[in-house]
C-alpha cells in the first residue's frame, strides 16, 4: 500500500509567529479536527469555562496562550475554541487507545525511544476511511526565538509535547492510559505542559523533575522519555499524580496500563480492552527476556511485528489500528515516522534542530 508523506509543518520567531505560521500551514487539518475534538462544545457553558482556562494558562504558560492566540489568528478559528481542542475532556473509551511505547538506553544506533500511535475501532485502517471520520495529523518542526528547537508528530491544532524530540536529544514517546483521579480544579492540560517541557528540557532528569512539579490534568499518559546519555524510564502520568519507573533499564516499555505499585488500577482501560494490554505487556516481556532491541532495525522490527498481541495492529481482536509510528535517535538528532502502520509504510527521516 502507498500512503502519502505525513504533512510538514514549519514555524519559527516568537510564540505568536509560530501559532500563526502552524494556524496558516495546517487551516484545514486544524477546522477539521476543531470539529471532531470539540463535538461536546456548547458555547454559554464552554466560554466560561474556557475563560477558566486562559487565566490559569497566563499565570503559569504564557507563551502558550501567545501561541493558541496565534493558531486562533492564522486558521481563522476564536481562541476558545483552540483552547477547548487543547483541553478536551479526554476521559471516555474513544479516546483511550492501544498505544505502545518503548525506549532502549543503548546500542549501536545509541539510546532509542519509540511509539506505535493507535487510533479507531472500525473494520477500516484510519488512512483508509473517510476522512471526516477521523482526526488529522502533522509533523512539526519548531525553531523558537526562546526554548529548544523540536519536532513532534501531532493532532493539527494540539500544542502536545508528546511523540517528540528536541534539539538537545531529549525525547518522548506516549501511551494513552487515562486516570481515574479527580482532576477538577484550576490546573494545566498534561499536554501543555509537556510541550513547555519540551521547549526548555534537556534531558532526562529535568523531564522528570518537571513532570513532579506539574499541577496537572486532562488524559493520564504512560511515557517513554530518554536522552543522548542513554538515561531512559517510564513517566507515568496518572493525572494529577506522576510517578516513574524502570529508570535506565536496558529496555523499558508500557502498554496502556499503569505498572507502579501506587497506580495500579487507576487506568480508565475497559474491561474489553484491558486484557489486551496485559497480554501486550506478556509479549514485551517475552522479547525483554529472549531478544531485546539494541539497533534502530530491532526497533523497526519489533514495532511492524504482528504475533499475537504484537504492537503493529490492524482493527478486529486487536482493536485498535496504528496510525503512525515514531521512532527517536537522539545520539543523531533524527526523528522516522511512518505514516501509517510501519508494515506497510516506510519511515520517513527528518531532521532535529
Amino acid at each position: 500500500m502507498v500512503l502519502a508523506p505525513i504533512q510538514v509543518i514549519e514555524c519559527s520567531g516568537t510564540p505568536r509567529q509560530m501559532g500563526q505560521q502552524y494556524g496558516e500551514q495546517a487551516r484545514e487539518a486544524i477546522h477539521h479536527n476543531a470539529e471532531l475534538f470539540s463535538r461536546a462544545w456548547h458555547e454559554e457553558e464552554h466560554l466560561g469555562q474556557m475563560g477558566a482556562v486562559r487565566r490559569v494558562l497566563e499565570r503559569e504558560l504564557p507563551q502558550v496562550v501567545e501561541e493558541i492566540e496565534g493558531i486562533s489568528e492564522g486558521a481563522g478559528i476564536p481562541a476558545e475554541r483552540i483552547l477547548f481542542m487543547n483541553h478536551v475532556a479526554t476521559l471516555g473509551e474513544d479516546w483511550l487507545d492501544e498505544c505502545t511505547a518503548l525506549a532502549v538506553a543503548a546500542g549501536p544506533d545509541g539510546p532509542i525511544v519509540a511509539t506505535n500511535n493507535d487510533g479507531g475501532v472500525s473494520d477500516q485502517p484510519p488512512f483508509a476511511t473517510d476522512r471526516d471520520s477521523r482526526s488529522m495529523y502533522v509533523l512539526r518542526r519548531t525553531a523558537p526565538d526562546m526554548g529548544l528547537p523540536m519536532v513532534q508528530v501531532t493532532y493539527s491544532g494540539w500544542l502536545s509535547g508528546l511523540d517528540a524530540m528536541n534539539a538537545a536529544g531529549l525525547a518522548n514517546m506516549h501511551g494513552s492510559v487515562g486516570s481515574r483521579f479527580d482532576k477538577s480544579g484550576p490546573r494545566v492540560d498534561v499536554r501543555l505542559w509537556i510541550y513547555h517541557l519540551m521547549s526548555t528540557c534537556s534531558t532526562t532528569r529535568e523531564f522528570i523533575e518537571g513532570m513532579f512539579r506539574g499541577n496537572l490534568t486532562g488524559k493520564g499518559f504512560s511515557i517513554a522519555v530518554g536522552d543522548r546519555s542513554g538515561d531512559t524510564a517510564i513517566v507515568e502520568a496518572a493525572v494529577p499524580l506522576v510517578a516513574c519507573r524502570d529508570r535506565c533499564r536496558q529496555f523499558v516499555y508500557s502498554t496502556n496500563l499503569y505498572a507502579s505499585e501506587a497506580l495500579r488500577d487507576a487506568d480508565m482501560r475497559s474491561a474489553d480492552s484491558k486484557p489486551i494490554c496485559h497480554y501486550r505487556t506478556g509479549y514485551l516481556r517475552w522479547i525483554e527476556e529472549n531478544s531485546p532491541p539494541r539497533s534502530l532495525v530491532d526497533m523497526q522490527k519489533l514495532l511492524s511485528s504482528h504475533a499475537p498481541w504484537a504492537p503493529c495492529r490492524h482493527g478486529g481482536p486487536d482493536l485498535s489500528h496504528t496510525e503512525w509510528s515514531a521512532i527517536a535517535l537522539p545520539k543523531s538528532n533524527r526523528l522516522l515516522v511512518s505514516n501509517g502502520p510501519p508494515c506497510q509504510a516506510e519511515y520517513q527521516q527528518f531532521e532535529v534542530g
